[in-house]
């Protein structure tokens, strides 16, 4: 992530008048395999011909995710670990100047303690904790932790109340678990026996939902697990959904100690990760997702993040300016995979990395333990190479934001390095070279070209769309704009193969990128719509874009959301679930007959002729049903249609699941966390023949089984 510039197509796709030939291609044909046309709203129609298929299947590769370590995406997001500054760190670590940092974590804490936040880091408290309770109190941050640079330090002297030390709200999902493991460091002086740590209502510290007890600390860092069982939601005494807690670490008599490294998880974490993420991206089967960055990757220091996570060093998070633990590294991200059942793909610090530290990487996932990084890989627990295939030499080096930032002619000359070291490491590997526009691409595909395996492309649309624009124009470009994209990747693919390479590209990111919330976003509908009609583009494209890995996973772009331990799903999250589930792979015939639109160009580049229906056609590989997926990307009128399929004797039955909602701005909230949903119902089929009602801004996958003999 992420462009700072508004992103526009200079290729136009050739369309004539009446409609377009989309140039997927049946096996041993010439003519176009999918076609449109344009028809008044009476006449729609959709004819499918299941013996015309194409040579290849698509590769389920399209359906892909990419999480990168921004905001909420990784801490606080698809990690279960629930501590804010568990390692007590300093706000050198969490921005560029006190106020950024604050100001960070009061985003993190919402708002919660904003009022003695900044007194309590006068008072010698680390960042995102807070006094608790009566008395003498003293409070210091010394050098001497167990990991990175400071730990924190209570000392009491005298007690007004039961106990005094430190608090810090939090956010637990007790909806669905109520047993947690608090770890943690600590050091005491011989006054100091015990530590009493225990789970509270935020707003009512004398309510307590869980206690739990550490003792046996003195004078040496010594590591502590405490169990701690709370009231669920809904059960006798327990709190309501997405209720704030106190987590409190106190002493019950005068002494000192210091703390460090304070990990709080639900015992249902899968791996330290959430399991709600982990188990609706498995039930919507992720095939492939994209780590670490996106703009963090130009400064990341892979070593920084494997070996004992309480080991690894704080960093300042250096393309975002907000804190990076490194608690989530390599071995992490390849267990979530697993996980998951999705494959890892990696993208390398280009920017101000070198080839010999990627190398490194290639060997660290890939290489034997007989090898320098393979052996420090088993080391820490995983004797076998990951074998991860896909790696993207860099992220945006093309934009002035991204760390490493350089010209077109310069990269080239980077990416044949990076090239070369790496598939020393290993040659198995797929290298993605960082593409974008014909400018940028020219050098690299003139004088690199038998050298490219891929290039990258990022689509984030919308970027400087004022607030004030008209939704609707503004949802329109949109559409328009994905029906534009095959037009502009074959001009891509033709300077790529005039460098002696076969047009192969990645759609590594990809998201709508207006972030207002008057107008389409990645949070609304029309993202699901937009990912739709660039899936579409991209099967229509016969294997030109081998990948997407559409933006992003969990908070951040369209994806997954998680809001006070809740995680539910954006509509475009049920987009995806859509395409990967559905088993078709291989474009089948396919005639669209609908109207069109065209768009103004006031936002994006005008485009004519856009059917307001999308659609793909796609049979099972052994034939066993055909799915018909139909996007309606009219922002108010449903489309019926009559749909056809020869050469198929269809089943009387077909399934089908819609996605839709009451405008195309409909989204998800914490408070109604499926207004948009994918909804199942049936379709009678008689003669070969369903008329079925396409709803406004929304899509329907219809699935013909063939009927039994």
């Amino acid at each position: 992530m992420h462009s700072r510039k508004r992103g526009t197509w200079s290729l136009g796709l050739c369309l004539s008048a009446v409609g377009a030939c989309l140039s997927v291609r049946g096996a041993g044909e010439e003519g176009p395999l999918w076609t449109f046309e344009r028809a008044d709203a009476a006449a729609c129609a959709l004819e499918v011909d299941a013996a015309r298929r194409a040579a290849r299947p698509v590769s389920r590769l399209l359906y892909g995710k990419f999480t990168e370590h921004l905001g909420r995406n990784v801490y606080h997001g698809m990690w279960a670990q629930t501590v804010c500054n568990p390692g007590f760190e300093d706000v050198k670590h969490f921005g560029r100047s006190r106020e950024e940092a604050l100001n960070g974590v009061d985003h993190l804490q919402q708002g919660l303690g904003r009022k003695e936040r900044a007194a309590s880091l006068d008072r010698g408290i680390a960042l995102g904790w807070f006094a608790f309770g009566e008395g003498q109190v003293g409070y210091a941050c010394p050098k001497e932790p167990v990991n990175s640079e400071q730990c924190q330090r209570i000392e009491v002297t005298t007690l007004a109340g039961e106990e005094a030390g430190i608090v810090q709200p939090v956010f637990l999902p007790l909806h669905r678990e109520g047993n947690y493991t608090l770890s943690f460091h600590a050091r005491g002086d011989d006054r100091a026996k015990e530590l009493r740590v225990s789970v509270r209502a935020w707003d009512n510290p004398a309510a307590v939902l869980g206690r739990g007890t550490a003792t046996g600390i003195d004078g040496t860092w010594k590591r502590f697990s405490v169990p701690l069982a709370l009231p669920r939601t809904g059960e006798p005494g327990g709190p309501a959904r997405g209720a704030p807690l106190a987590l409190v670490l106190a002493l019950p008599a005068p002494g000192a100690v210091c703390l460090d490294q304070v990990f709080l998880f639900p015992n249902d974490a899968a791996g330290g990760f959430d399991c709600d993420v982990i188990r609706m991206l498995k039930d919507s089967r992720l095939p492939l997702l994209r780590y670490p960055g996106g703009n963090f990757a130009s400064g990341y220091r892979w070593k920084d993040g494997v070996g004992p996570v309480d080991a690894r060093p704080v960093r300042l998070n250096p393309a975002w300016f907000l804190v990076e633990y490194n608690h989530v590294g390599t071995d992490e991200f390849m267990a979530f995979c697993t996980a998951v059942g999705c494959e890892p793909m990696i993208c390398v610090n280009a920017g101000d990395g070198t080839p010999e530290e990627a190398a490194q990487w290639v060997e660290y996932c890939n290489g034997s333990a007989q090898t320098p990084m393979g052996a420090l890989r088993a080391a820490h627990g995983h004797a076998e190479p990951y074998g991860v295939r896909y790696w993207e030499v860099g992220n945006e080096l093309y934009g002035a934001w991204q760390i490493g930032h350089c010209t077109p002619e310069e990269y080239a000359e980077r990416y044949e390095k990076f090239h070369a070291a790496m598939l020393a490491a290993d040659p198995s590997i797929l290298l993605i070279a960082n593409g974008q526009d014909e400018h940028w691409n020219a050098p690299i595909t003139q004088r690199k070209g038998k050298l490219l395996r891929s290039l990258s492309i990022h689509c984030l649309k919308g970027d400087g769309i004022p607030e004030n624009a008209d939704p609707r124009e503004v949802f329109e470009a949109l559409m328009a704009s994905t029906w534009q994209f095959e037009g502009y990747m074959r001009g891509l693919g033709a300077q790529m193969a005039a460098g002696g390479a076969a047009p192969c590209f990645a759609l590594t990111e990809l998201q709508i990128f207006t972030n207002k919330p008057e107008l389409p976003n990645n949070g609304t509908l029309s993202e699901a719509l937009f990912l739709s009609g660039m899936i579409n583009a991209a099967m229509r494209l016969d294997g030109m874009v081998e990948l997407i890995t559409h933006s992003a996973l969990v908070n951040h772009g369209g994806g997954l959301r998680k809001w006070r331990e809740i995680v539910f799903a954006n509509p475009v999250h049920c987009a995806s679930s859509l395409y990967s589930l559905q088993t078709g792979t291989i474009p089948v015939g396919l005639r669209v007959a609908c109207p069109m639109f065209e768009s103004t160009g006031k936002y994006l580049p005008a485009v004519k002729d856009v059917p307001y229906l999308d659609a793909a056609a796609l049979i099972d590989a052994d034939g066993a049903a055909v799915t018909l997926i139909v996007t309606n990307r009219h922002p108010e009128e449903a489309l019926a249609a009559s749909v056809a399929i020869a050469n198929f004797n269809a089943a009387p039955e077909a399934a089908v699941r819609t996605i839709g909602g009451a405008s195309y701005m409909a989204v998800n909230t914490w408070e109604d966390p499926e207004n948009v949903r994918i909804v199942e119902s049936a379709a009678a089929i008689a003669g070969g023949r369903v008329q079925h009602a396409f709803p406004a801004h929304s899509i329907t996958a219809i699935r013909i089984a063939r009927a039994p003999q």
